[in-house]
C-alpha cells in the first residue's frame, strides 16, 4: 500500500509539474529570504515567453531584473508589506522585459508553508499574466465611451430585441429623455407617427440583411416638438455573426429641412401677398385643365387688378401700394371657395382658377369679389376698385390660350370705365 500511495504522489508531482510547465501565465517561485532577495529559484516557460530571460538567466537572481522606470513604488511598497508578513499579494504594475520593452502585469503572490503544522515561510509562489492587451482594451473602451458622451450627435444602443441599453448625453440633450427613462425601452416611444408607410418594415428588411439601414426619422420629443433627425443604424455581430447590438448614430437636421421647406415655399408663394405665385398658379392651372377634360366638367378663369394702382404707389407711397395689395388678397381669398385657386399673376394682377363652374357662374363670383373689394378698408384715404375680367375654357384651349383670354376681358372691363366684370 505504500508503494502505491508513493507512486501515487509522485503523479500528482508530475501533473502539476506539467501543469505549471505549460501553464501560459509566468509562474515564479522564489525563496523566502527578504534580506537582499527573495531570488529565484523557478521559472516556468511562461515566464521565458513573458519576458525574454531564459530559465539559466533567472535563476539565483531577483524580481527587480523585471523593474524599471514605470514599476510603481506604491505597488512594490505594499508587495513587501505583504512578503514581511507572510500575506496573499494581489495588484498591478508595469514591468520591463530582457530588451528594456515594458509590459504591464497583475500580480498573484502566495507564502508557502513549510508544512500545515510549521507555519514557517519557505517559499513564495508567483503567477503573473501579461495585461497588456486587455490594458490597451480597456483604454480603448475608455476613450470611445468619451468619445460616445462628448459627441454632438445622438447616440443609441438597443440589444437583438430593440431594447435600448445605452444612451448619450446628446440624445439626453436632443430628445429631452433623461438616460434612465429611455433605457429599457423601445425606441418605438420616439416615433411621431409621420413616416411614410412601410418606412420602418423596410428598415427592418434592411437590417435583417446585415446591412446597415440609413434613412431620415420625423422622431418626437419629450416636450412633443418633433424634430428631423438623418439616422444610420448599423447590426454588431459577433464572432459566429449573430447580431449582438444596434447602432444608432443621429444627426438633428430640424433646421435644415425646416430651411428646405422654406425654400420649396418660397418657389411657389408670393413673398409679398403670401398666395400662390405665377408659377405655381400655372401648375394648378394645367392640373385642372386636365381634370376638366378627363371628366367633362367646366372650368373658368378669373382675371383682376387694381384700377389707378400706379397713381396709389405715386401718390402715397409703395409701403402704402403694399398694403392694399395684401389687404386685396385677404380679401379676394375670404370670399372663395375652398377649391377655388388664387394666385398672384404679376404686379397687381391676380387670377383665380374657378374648378366646377361655368362661365356664368364664374361671372356672378367675380361680381361677388368687386363689390367686396370696392368696400374693403386699407391704408389709402380713397376707395380702391378692380376690374374683373372672367372666361369659361374652351375646346382646343390651352394654358396660354385660357390665360390671354381671360387677361383680354379683364382689359376690356377696364376699357369699358373700370370697376365692372366682363365676361369673354
Amino acid at each position: 500500500m505504500a508503494s502505491v500511495s508513493i507512486i501515487e504522489g509522485f503523479e500528482k508531482l508530475r501533473l502539476l509539474d506539467a501543469a505549471i510547465e505549460q501553464s501560459y501565465n509566468s509562474v515564479v517561485i522564489t525563496d523566502a529570504d527578504l534580506d537582499g532577495g527573495p531570488r529565484i529559484v523557478y521559472v516556468n516557460a511562461g515566464f521565458e515567453r513573458m519576458t525574454g530571460y531564459s530559465r539559466e538567466e533567472a535563476l539565483g537572481k531577483t524580481p527587480r531584473i523585471l523593474q524599471g522606470p514605470a514599476t510603481s513604488r506604491a505597488v512594490l511598497d505594499r508587495l513587501r508589506g505583504a512578503l514581511v508578513s507572510g500575506e496573499y499579494f494581489e495588484g498591478e504594475t508595469v514591468n520591463y522585459r530582457k530588451d528594456g520593452s515594458p509590459y504591464e502585469v497583475r500580480w498573484h503572490i502566495s507564502p508557502v508553508y513549510a508544512s500545515d503544522n510549521d507555519r514557517d515561510i519557505t517559499h513564495f509562489v508567483s503567477v503573473q499574466k501579461d495585461i497588456t492587451e486587455e490594458r490597451r482594451r480597456d483604454d480603448e473602451l475608455r476613450l470611445l465611451s468619451t468619445a460616445l458622451e462628448v459627441s454632438v450627435d445622438p447616440v443609441l444602443i438597443t440589444d437583438p430585441d430593440g431594447t435600448i441599453t445605452y444612451v448619450n448625453a446628446a440624445f439626453e440633450e436632443q430628445t429631452g429623455y433623461s438616460r434612465n427613462e429611455a433605457v429599457g425601452k423601445n425606441p418605438r416611444f420616439l416615433q411621431s407617427g409621420q413616416q411614410e408607410p412601410g418606412f420602418y418594415r423596410g428598415m427592418w428588411e434592411t437590417l435583417a440583411r446585415g446591412e446597415a439601414f440609413r434613412g431620415e426619422f420625423v422622431n418626437r420629443r419629450r416636450d412633443g416638438t418633433l424634430m428631423n433627425m438623418e439616422q444610420s443604424i448599423s447590426p454588431v455581430t459577433d464572432a459566429h455573426g449573430r447580431v449582438t447590438h444596434y447602432v444608432s448614430i443621429s444627426k438633428d437636421v430640424t433646421d435644415r429641412v425646416r430651411m428646405e421647406d422654406e425654400i420649396r415655399r418660397l418657389a411657389h408663394t408670393d413673398w409679398l401677398t403670401g398666395l400662390a405665385n405665377r408659377l405655381s398658379l400655372g401648375n394648378t392651372l394645367e392640373a385642372e385643365m386636365e381634370r376638366s377634360r378627363r371628366y367633362g366638367r367646366p372650368l373658368s378663369l378669373i382675371m383682376f387688378d387694381i384700377d389707378h394702382f400706379k397713381d396709389f404707389n405715386d401718390d402715397y407711397g409703395h409701403e402704402t401700394g403694399d398694403d392694399v395689395l395684401k389687404r386685396l388678397a385677404d380679401t379676394v381669398q375670404g370670399a372663395l371657395r375652398e377649391a377655388d385657386a388664387l394666385g398672384r399673376w404679376g404686379g397687381e394682377e391676380f387670377m383665380v382658377v374657378v374648378p366646377e363652374t361655368p362661365g356664368a357662374g364664374a361671372e356672378a363670383m367675380a361680381e361677388k369679389l368687386r363689390k367686396a373689394v370696392a368696400v374693403m378698408e386699407t391704408a389709402c384715404p380713397v376707395s380702391v376698385t378692380a376690374s374683373f375680367g372672367v372666361t369659361e375654357m374652351r375646346q382646343g384651349d390651352t394654358p396660354k390660350t385660357f390665360a390671354r383670354r381671360v387677361d383680354e376681358a379683364m382689359y376690356q372691363a377696364k376699357e369699358a370705365g373700370r370697376n365692372r366684370v366682363v365676361l369673354l
